[in-house]
């Protein structure tokens, strides 16, 4: 329902497709985007999952509008969430 509803099974797919070429060595880059409520974030959350099926590593930020001035706050975030889990974990 959720795919159907945001229609974004064909980017689903094309992410997927990056990530098995990646992972046999090819370097890839894959950017979400669009409008708001467009569901980038549903999109990122079910790739995550498929990578984490996988035995894969997902890290995960978002852009905060209140932190415009510190551009690299998202990858920030993402890194400092996963440090704190692997902290959690030993």
């Amino acid at each position: 329902l959720r795919d159907t509803v945001f229609e974004r099974n064909a980017e689903l797919c094309t992410i997927k497709d990056a990530y098995r070429r990646s992972m046999s060595g090819d370097g890839e880059l894959v950017i979400i985007s669009g409008a708001s409520g467009s569901g980038k974030s549903l999109l990122a959350t079910e790739f995550g999952t498929f990578v984490s099926a996988g035995g894969g590593i997902v890290l995960s930020g978002k852009f905060d509008q209140l932190k415009q001035g510190k551009p690299f706050s998202a990858l920030a975030s993402a890194f400092n969430a996963y440090c704190s889990k692997l902290m959690r974990n030993n």
